[in-house]
């Protein structure tokens, strides 16, 4: 990157002496130019001395409102001996002020030497840097308006001055001293250009100053100003329908004006006498060190702070002015780098200068333009384009030719077509050229009012006959017109362009991207295959030569891709497109030297062009997506937009997608577990009303993920216990029926891994285990498992116990049940056994036929089974019996 600081003083004698280290440092880090401002008297010697020692130093003498009580009483022929003896000299530092300091000065004494110098910047036609604090009411009026101002003295301190602007009156409330003065009448607008050095007035008055040929300027000091403020008044510079871009310089006000940025980002000046003595030792490798800040070390103010007020600004530290500024305009620093450059060459390119314009042609005269065009020696004056160019026609005669081409924002070649089209010389229109050719035409006021068939006609002409109807030469000129995109939207170029693209996407979606869509439309590509000019044109597509529409920037591919969504280009397209745009200028960033604020920017913009529909993108892209708009610290509405997007197709992701870095400062390894939860609360809610197959693929996919992260050394244990309640809530979804094996193995990988654990972080670990929703064999496993706490070996072996209690006595009622009918069939079968036995015994006491006497079978009635008289026992009986009779009377035989 080329820088140019365009307000410093290295003059100053708190720096003068170390100006070769510090120069040698600067100018490694890139800054190639200096615009030096003396301030009085006392040191405009000093900077004519820099100027001549350093090729890089462009002169400034001025007498600084805050020293022009010190001036002596030919301070102004001083002044112009110096430019004299300078002639690559300019203005400056002029100004007035009303702050603090300025307030001790009589202002009408401050706004006489302003206004004798202004003057005379007019007259040597260079630029002026001016000083203005709380007065910029009042420097407008100067440099507004062309007037007679009396000051009328009253008794009080303070004083109305009478504005007469024609025929119309204003009265200024001033506080300046009892002394009545005159005022010059004004002199503004400034072709030449006027610094607003440190700018730090509002967004309204941008606009008003910008048309007197103002330049904004801005130091370390706009990281004093609140931080919504100052982006509005950037906005406003950038938006400037005058001027739009062109006039925002940067500068560093070195020795003053430290920025407040991160303090390994900063340039110490070496032998700084106001820094602590621990920065002493620091110094040699802090004021020698080459390079500029990256854009992760920030401008916040708690570092810087710990400086003391006094400390001397290096003046490489521009580049955290740069980064600064390029944040709050939202741009890569690389293109406010070359902008700011070029606007500071533009504005001290003046005859003597120092610095050369460029591409830009040297003027010979104050009316001639001399082109080195081979072959053909041609000149533009002034008469010759005033006969094409109403603008010029019209001008007043002390406006030269310079002027207007300064304003021009083109370059060499373009100038040499306008020259030739004077010289009457036929124009080749191409492409490359006819955007800024039409730009310049309408500047110039080169219509068909002020001469037949002119320039702007036949640029138009080509423009919609050879531009508009070819899809790729549109692309390839909305890419030229992004170098005047200000001027090409205000002339309804751009606009041209995105309407024929649209029209051509609506008839032929498959011009959007050079390969097939993500998500295949079936009908359309039947379509294309029954259509030979449709085949034909895929052939085209697909061998490189049709123009990518990813190739455009930013701000030329959002609103074109909202309108093809507002004019109902097939979605899967204008999805497939998006993608390969994030992919070109997010993912690829390296390859395309992309700064991280435009990553963040084509981010946040890829987000909301999307369309919604489910199943478009495939959920490994979206988690892409998300992690870069996490690294890149994209909006809060950005990173919901791609969890909400994620969530409504959760089951079709991977282990490897839920690896999402936490983005932070520790060591240890983190991860996004609240995105997570967001993603799954997302998830529940387009799930509701749906089966649990889908519940299942999840709690499926977040137990695997806690296994993957488990074995992770750097994991926290808060981290991983995050994880494991997210997988027990999401397998609590299911219902009873799904055991938590998963959770219990994912617990022991990371038990496993993380053995210096005490035995509380164990404890701890394990409380989200729910073991009576475990199975047998995790149950038998953790009752033999070392890894765990005594705790829950005794938890798991206890639970185990009332599931086999309350598993036994259903068992032994089966068992029960079992046995009974086992011993029924038993007796069953003994009973037939015995059946037939006593039948065999019946058949054989029938086949002998023995004779039973009559005694025999008394007795065996009474149950006697004597077999003789002398062994009958009977008379012994009858008297047991007739004891027993006696003892129970009631008894009878």
């Amino acid at each position: 990157m080329k820088l140019f600081d365009a307000h410093c003083h290295l003059q100053d004698p708190r720096i003068f002496d170390k100006a070769p280290q510090i120069f040698e440092t600067t100018l490694n880090s890139g800054v190639l130019h200096f615009a030096v401002n003396g301030v009085s008297e006392k040191d405009w010697h000093l900077v004519k001395q820099m100027s001549e020692n350093y090729s890089s130093v462009i002169p400034c003498f001025g007498l600084h409102p805050w020293f022009i009580q010190e001036r002596t009483p030919h301070w102004f022929p001083t002044l112009k001996e110096f430019f004299q003896a300078s002639p690559s000299a300019a203005i400056g530092e002029i100004g007035l002020d009303k702050g603090s300091r300025g307030r001790e000065i009589d202002f009408v004494d401050q706004v006489e030497v302003f206004r004798q110098q202004l003057e005379f910047a007019k007259e040597l036609n260079r630029p002026a840097s001016i000083h203005c604090v709380r007065a910029f009411g009042d420097l407008l009026e100067i440099m507004k308006y062309d007037c007679l101002c009396f000051s009328i003295s009253l008794e009080s301190s303070y004083h109305y001055c009478f504005l007469m602007d024609y025929n119309m009156y204003k009265i200024l409330y001033l506080h300046v001293s009892k002394q009545a003065s005159y005022f010059p009448r004004s002199i503004g607008p400034f072709p030449a250009g006027v610094i607003l050095h440190s700018y730090l007035g509002s967004a309204e008055m941008v606009p008003e100053f910008s048309k007197l040929g103002a330049y904004f300027s801005f130091s370390g000091f706009l990281m004093s100003m609140k931080t919504q403020k100052a982006k509005k008044m950037l906005k406003m510079v950038w938006k400037s329908i005058s001027v739009s871009s062109e006039r925002i310089l940067l500068e560093t006000d070195a020795p003053d004006a430290l920025p407040k940025s991160n303090l390994d980002s900063l340039f110490l000046v070496d032998g700084d006498p106001s820094l602590p003595q621990e920065f002493h030792a620091q110094e040699e490798n802090l004021a020698s060190k080459v390079g500029t800040p990256s854009d992760e070390q920030s401008h916040t103010s708690k570092d810087s702070s710990l400086l003391p007020k006094e400390t001397l600004n290096h003046p490489a530290n521009i580049h955290n002015v740069l980064i600064y500024v390029a944040s709050l305009l939202d741009m890569p620093k690389e293109e406010v780098a070359d902008l700011s450059y070029r606007n500071a060459v533009r504005i001290f390119s003046y005859e003597g200068s120092k610095v050369e314009m460029g591409k830009l042609p040297k003027i010979s005269s104050s009316s001639e333009l001399q082109l080195n065009v081979p072959d053909v020696p041609l000149s533009l004056s002034r008469e010759l384009l005033a006969t094409k160019s109403a603008k010029v026609a019209a001008a007043t005669p002390h406006e030269n030719l310079w002027h207007f081409l300064r304003e021009i924002p083109v370059d060499s070649e373009i100038l040499e077509v306008v020259a030739r089209f004077c010289h009457g010389f036929e124009v080749e229109m191409s492409t490359e050229i006819v955007i800024p050719l039409i730009c310049v035409a309408y500047y110039l006021e080169m219509t068909e009012t002020h001469a037949e068939n002119n320039l702007l006609s036949q640029a138009y002409n080509f423009f919609q006959s050879k531009v508009l109807p070819s899809w790729n030469e549109t692309i390839k000129v909305c890419r030229v017109a992004e170098n005047f995109l200000q001027q090409a939207i205000y002339l309804g170029l751009v606009d041209s362009c995105l309407e024929s693209l649209i029209a051509k996407a609506l008839v032929d979606p498959h011009l959007l991207l050079l390969g097939e869509p993500m998500i295949r439309n079936h009908a359309s590509d039947d379509q294309i295959c029954n259509n030979p000019n449709a085949r034909r044109r895929l052939l085209f597509l697909n061998n490189g030569d049709s123009e990518d529409l990813t190739t455009l920037s930013l701000q030329l591919y959002e609103p074109l891709i909202l309108s093809m969504n507002k004019q109902r280009v097939p979605s899967e397209y204008v999805a497939a497109s998006i993608c390969q745009y994030a992919k070109r200028w997010v993912f690829s960033s390296t390859i395309n030297n992309i700064s991280r604020n435009s990553q963040r920017e084509i981010i946040e913009a890829v987000e909301g062009l999307l369309p919604l529909e489910k199943g478009l993108i495939s959920c490994t892209l979206l988690f892409e997506m998300l992690r870069y708009a996490i690294a890149l610290d994209a909006s809060c509405d950005c990173r919901t937009g791609f969890e909400i997007r994620i969530g409504k197709q959760l089951e079709q992701a991977t282990v490897k997608d839920l690896l999402i870095p936490s983005k932070g400062y520790a060591k240890e390894v983190q991860y996004e577990i609240e995105c997570l939860k967001r993603i799954l609360k997302n998830f529940y809610g387009s799930y509701c009303n749906s089966s649990s197959a889908g519940f299942m693929t999840v709690a499926e996919l977040i137990e695997e993920f806690m296994g993957e992260v488990a074995s992770v050394i750097d994991l926290k244990m808060e981290t991983f216990i995050s994880i494991a309640n997210i997988a027990t809530t999401t397998s609590s979804a299911l219902g009873t029926e799904r055991n938590l094996d998963g959770i219990y193995r994912g617990i022991d990988i990371y038990l496993d891994k993380h053995k210096y654990l005490t035995e509380i972080e164990r404890e701890e670990i394990c409380k989200v285990l729910d073991w009576e929703k475990m199975s047998v064999e995790a149950c038998e496993h953790a009752a033999k498992n070392e890894r765990l706490p005594l705790r829950v070996i005794v938890q798991v072996l206890f639970v185990t116990q009332l599931q086999l209690r309350d598993g036994r006595s259903k068992d032994e009622k089966m068992v029960i049940k079992e046995e009974v009918e086992e011993e029924i069939k038993k007796m069953s079968n003994k009973v037939i056994e015995l059946e037939r036995e006593c039948f065999m015994m019946r058949k054989e006491l029938s086949g002998k036929k023995r004779k039973i006497s009559m005694w025999n079978e008394m007795k065996r009635k009474f149950g006697c089974i004597a077999t003789t008289v002398d062994d009958c026992n009977c008379q012994d009986k009858d008297k047991h019996q007739r004891k027993k009779n006696k003892l129970h009377p009631g008894f009878r035989i």
